[in-house]
């Protein structure tokens, strides 16, 4: 049975007193529940309750709700029941899940998840889903903690729970705030959760804007790679001369680990700049006047000096076109024959 209010009120106070006590740290006390199970991704990140160092000082206070609760409401639930978050914290669940399969095959499944309570006989992951999805495979139950709580405060449970968890990647939590905004939530609702200020999630909404989704994905969670690399991706696909979506996943090796692949792929880029880079300025004098011509391969340019008089530029203006037109006509031609 769903425990009232009481997780959401008790998470809602946490925070309220924290709040009100700046000089609270902003680590957390390691949990007495779960501690010998991990889930570890594949760039051996894990993903279990071991304290860490973090900047957001929600944290600290969610945990103490968290640990609070679950020893109050635990029950094995049905996975089948379960239908997933709208919110996605994760790229790939499936990232090392035999691993955690086995574990859990060993163990048990040591760290509930959240749930809340939706229509009929069926819930709601707040968080947990590589535990579910390994339970559902196994064929077993899921330990889990029901409650009822709203929609503001299962979103913020889910980030606070994952930043204590989980090594997420840069680009996975950009997706996350993408979605969230997306959602209509409000800048004080992902700071509570994610302790991410109104720039930064700026910034991250740019680069998930910027990058085709498709090539988000094909990279992969690139764990550790942080961010620069991915904002130096966006500021090369956001010119005028970044290649298409087709060409980009081409460019993407995926024998590499996610991480090695975006850096690949930012080197053959950066590369291939530099290969099409103009060649310097070729300057040709015209006539006695001072005109001088500017010649690359992408560009023609007409300067005049300051003696020079403006009269020949003005006839190049209005008659370019029809030099166009003569030049398209006569493709292949000498024209001035």
């Amino acid at each position: 049975m769903a425990r009232k209010n009481i997780f959401s009120s008790t998470l809602r106070n946490a925070m309220n007193d924290h709040e009100a006590d700046p000089s609270d740290d902003t680590g957390f006390d390691p949990p007495e529940l779960g501690e010998s199970q991990t889930e570890t991704s594949a760039s051996g990140d894990q993903d279990d309750l071991t304290p860490r160092k973090r900047s957001n000082p929600n944290i600290k206070i969610f945990q103490r709700s968290f640990q609070e609760q679950m020893l109050r409401s635990l029950q094995d639930v049905d996975p089948t029941r379960i239908d997933s978050s709208r919110f996605k914290d994760r790229l790939d669940v499936r990232e090392d899940l035999e691993a955690l399969k086995e574990s859990i095959k060993e163990n048990g499944q040591q760290v509930p998840v959240l749930l809340r309570k939706v229509a009929g006989d069926r819930y709601e992951v707040v968080y947990g889903r590589r535990r579910i999805l390994a339970c559902r495979q196994l064929g077993l139950d899921v330990r889990a903690m029901v409650v009822e709580i709203s929609d503001e405060d299962a979103l913020i449970a889910q980030g606070l729970e994952n930043a204590a968890r989980l090594e997420t990647s840069y680009i996975e939590k950009a997706i996350f705030v993408t979605q969230v905004t997306e959602a209509g939530y409000s800048s004080d609702t992902i700071h509570k959760a994610l302790g991410i200020d109104k720039t930064q999630a700026s910034k991250m909404r740019g680069v998930v804007r910027d990058i085709p989704r498709d090539v988000i994905m094909a990279v992969g969670a690139a764990h550790g790679a942080g961010r620069r690399p991915w904002e130096a991706l966006r500021k090369i696909l956001s010119g005028d001369d970044a290649p298409g979506q087709a060409r980009l996943l081409k460019m993407i090796d995926p024998d590499l680990p996610s991480p090695e692949r975006l850096k690949a792929l930012l080197a053959a880029l950066r590369r291939e700049r530099l290969s099409e880079a103009p060649s310097p300025t070729q300057q040709t004098r015209i006539g006695r006047d001072g005109y001088k011509m500017g010649r690359t391969p992408r560009s023609l340019t007409v300067k005049a000096d300051r003696k020079a008089p403006p009269a020949f530029l003005e006839y190049l203006e209005r008659n370019l076109e029809r030099i166009y037109e003569d030049w398209h006509e006569n493709k292949g031609q000498d024209i001035d024959k």
